[in-house]
């Protein structure tokens, strides 16, 4: 009894698990745009669509488990597993259209998934894959629909290709209403802007069972397929006077149905880049053929405002310059009680060119026909004036998706073409302008359109600014003008004559014309003198003698004149030295027509280093601003030297008798020499025997008649800065 029992209990979890719950679905892989390393770099989502009504609660997944296979050897490159993130019934445009033994819920299973260049670059691409038993008991159109499954598949481009796998639109309607047309946009978006083709498939049921309701590493570049029951084939999915359509190009579908059931169906849509396909997906669904009230179709058509004649699809309506843009719309619906909207939608213009008032949702209350009146925007301008080409639109709310109709409508403007605006000056020839002159004249713009005006110049190949030209940028309705000021630089002077392009823009409903006018300028320099420069130096030489005792300075001008009265630069250069380092000064000066500045130059003996004599160069120079630079220089030579040196002379005689006779009286050296660089004066002094000073003095002339001093011998020294020089005095009483 025991065995039993865990038999049952075997038999129950199998059953819940495979039960009968798949409506259909889609996968879609789409790049992350700022991924966290580590995080993932694309997100992969599962849409499933489960039948609330007739699937059981216990078959629904929490989680799912996807696989990515490379398509050249349908290798394993890894599990993605995908927590359910959303559980909702799908969204009808009216609520009340649900059926109450219909409900489909839309389920969403997502993750994050790494998708390295490293790994996913193989030119063939990949595939992501999902396969689930099992599908509704009540299908219609496939044999044995509670004992096979759906395969979920994806194929992807290698990442190395940026792209997003195209982006199906939720499901807004789960049944149809028998022998009455029906329409549902079945379509796909795609953020990269690659081409999409759509086509019926046979339902793909992989290989999925009861007993394995979710196979995994089983991926097949062909899966096995659903078996149609009798009276059933990919051209008649959906039975009926018009069997179910894809439209290949919009994705949407189309069928009125003439037999009552259930059907699933398959949709393959491809993408392509540059007519070579990357990817496609899959997207299985299910429609179930119900008996219900029919819905009539709303009815629109469009008249002249104040007009009872009604336009033809067909027609080209013509409006002459002057007539007004205005039409009416008159529309009504068969089905009373129901909510009409209108809307339009440009073909070859900016459907906000078409002003349509808000006409949402207007309640449908008897059979007469309703009227609201919508306009065509002034600044409407088509490439070659070809007619205005747009649809006027409207849908009902009926179930289970809204009737919608639209009435086409071409519309030709005449004399609505765009004058090219004119540009003129004040100039009454081709300008000449010389170096240093300022040349003006004035722009002008003019549009008989009375359009906005945009005024602008520049140089051809070359910024009016790089050569001395200013013209102010100026706006204006109707009629501009700026002035042009042209001051020529040097660089104009170069170039002798020039291009000036003037152009005039007009803004006219979005759309621009423009005029371009030409002004050639021609350049010319005027005659340059070269400036002088000039010293107060007699012959630019000098010769200084040091002596250290006194201060030595030299000052002289350096004056510089242009007979053009230009601009001046006047400067000076040491040859091989600076100024401040041999306390020469002498300031570098501009000034117009005439220029002068002070030499001075204080030397020491420290500026020899160490030699009789030292030459200095100095160069002066006065440069104009003449675009020519002409100049002037010349050259001063400074010559310094140290004093002759003499030998101080000893006298011969070495006695003196201080005794008043007139004769040999006193002892001197004479007049000592005087000091230079290399030598210079101390002192004279006078010991006794024993080393003690007598006398003393700093005189070069000095005369020792021996004071007080005793008959003997005497030593002295005679001191200068390099040498002392010593000897013997005998003093005679």
């Amino acid at each position: 009894m025991k065995k039993l029992s865990l038999f049952v209990f075997f038999q129950i979890i199998t059953f819940f698990c495979f039960a009968s719950h798949i409506v259909g679905g889609e996968i879609e892989v789409v790049p992350l745009k700022n991924p966290v390393a580590g995080s993932g770099t694309h997100q992969v989502t599962l849409s499933l669509y489960f039948d609330a009504i007739n699937g059981r609660t216990a078959a629904e997944d929490l989680s799912i488990r996807l696989q990515v296979f490379r398509k050249r050897d349908l290798s394993l490159m890894g599990d993605i597993n995908c927590p359910q993130v959303y559980r909702q019934p799908i969204k009808y445009v009216d609520p009340s259209c649900q059926k109450g033994d219909l409900s489909t819920l839309l389920m969403k299973y997502s993750s994050a998934i790494d998708l390295s260049a490293d790994k996913f670059s193989d030119p063939d691409g990949y595939m992501i894959v999902w396969e689930r038993c099992c599908r509704n008991t009540i299908i219609t159109n496939i044999q044995n629909p509670s004992n096979v499954g759906m395969v979920f598949y994806t194929e992807f481009a290698p990442v190395t290709t940026a792209n997003t796998t195209p982006h199906f639109r939720d499901i807004i309607a789960d049944y149809v209403c028998i022998n009455q047309n029906f329409e549902m946009d079945f379509s796909a978006t795609d953020a990269d802007g690659d081409s999409l083709v759509y086509t019926l498939v046979v339902p793909w049921i992989g290989n999925s069972s009861p007993n394995q309701p979710n196979p995994t590493n089983s991926p097949s570049n062909n899966y096995r397929e659903a078996s149609w029951v009798t009276g059933i084939n990919i051209n008649n999915v959906i039975p009926g006077e018009i069997p179910l359509r894809i439209d290949s190009k919009t994705g949407v579908l189309n069928v009125k149905p003439n037999k009552l059931g259930l059907y699933v169906f398959s949709v393959m849509v491809e993408e392509f880049r540059k007519g070579k396909r990357i990817g496609r997906m899959k997207r299985d669904f299910q429609l179930k053929v119900i008996d219900c009230i029919f819905n009539s179709p709303p009815t629109v058509m469009v008249a002249n405002q104040g007009s009872k004649k009604l336009f033809k699809d067909s027609d080209v309506i013509t409006l002459k310059k002057g007539e007004k843009r205005c039409f009416d719309i008159l529309y009504t619906d068969p089905d009373l009680k129901q909510k009409v909207t209108l809307s339009a939608k440009g073909v070859n213009i900016d459907t906000k060119k078409i002003l349509l008032p808000t006409t949402v949702n207007v309640e449908i209350t008897s059979k007469d026909t309703l009227k609201t009146t919508f306009c065509l925007d002034e600044c409407i301008i088509t490439k070659n004036n070809i007619p205005v080409d747009f649809f006027i639109n409207i849908s009902d709310n009926g179930c289970p998706v809204p009737q919608s109709r639209a009435f086409r409508m071409r519309v030709q403007l005449e004399e609505n073409q765009n004058t090219k605006p004119n540009v003129t000056t004040s100039l009454l020839g081709n300008p000449v302008v010389t170096y240093g002159d300022t040349l003006k004249f004035t722009v002008f713009g003019n549009d008989i359109d009375n359009d906005t005006l945009g005024l602008s110049g520049n140089g051809r190949n070359f910024n009016f600014g790089s050569y001395g030209f200013s013209f102010p940028e100026k706006q204006g309705i109707g009629t501009v003008n700026s002035i042009l000021q042209f001051i020529p630089n040097c660089e104009a002077l170069k170039q002798k004559q020039m291009l000036l392009d003037f152009i005039v823009k007009d803004q006219r409903c979005g759309v621009s014309t423009q005029t371009l006018y030409s002004v050639p300028v021609e350049v010319k320099g005027k005659p340059n003198n070269s400036p002088t420069v000039l010293t107060t130096l007699p012959n630019n030489t000098a010769e200084l003698i040091l002596n250290p005792n006194i201060t030595n300075e030299l000052t002289f001008n350096v004056n510089s004149q242009d007979v053009d009265n230009e601009q001046l630069t006047l400067t000076g250069t040491p040859k091989g030295f600076e100024f401040k380092n041999v306390l020469m000064a002498f300031e570098n000066k501009e000034g117009k027509g005439k220029v002068s500045s002070l030499f001075t130059w204080k030397p020491t003996c420290f500026m020899l280093g160490g030699q009789d004599s030292k030459e200095f160069i100095v160069n002066f120079a006065s440069k104009d601003n003449n675009c020519l630079q002409l100049q002037d220089s010349l050259s001063v030579k400074l010559v310094l030297k140290d004093n002759v040196v003499i030998d101080n002379p000893v006298p011969p005689f070495n006695t003196f008798t201080p005794n008043g006779d007139g004769k040999n009286d006193y002892f001197s050296l004479g007049i000592i020499a005087e000091d230079n660089c290399k030598r210079q004066f101390k002192k004279f002094e006078i010991m006794n025997r024993w080393g003690n000073s007598v006398y003393q003095t700093t005189e070069r002339d000095f005369k020792w008649t021996g004071d007080d001093a005793s008959a003997g011998d005497y030593f002295y020294a005679l001191t200068f800065s390099d040498q002392i020089y010593k000897g013997i005095i005998h003093l005679v009483r």
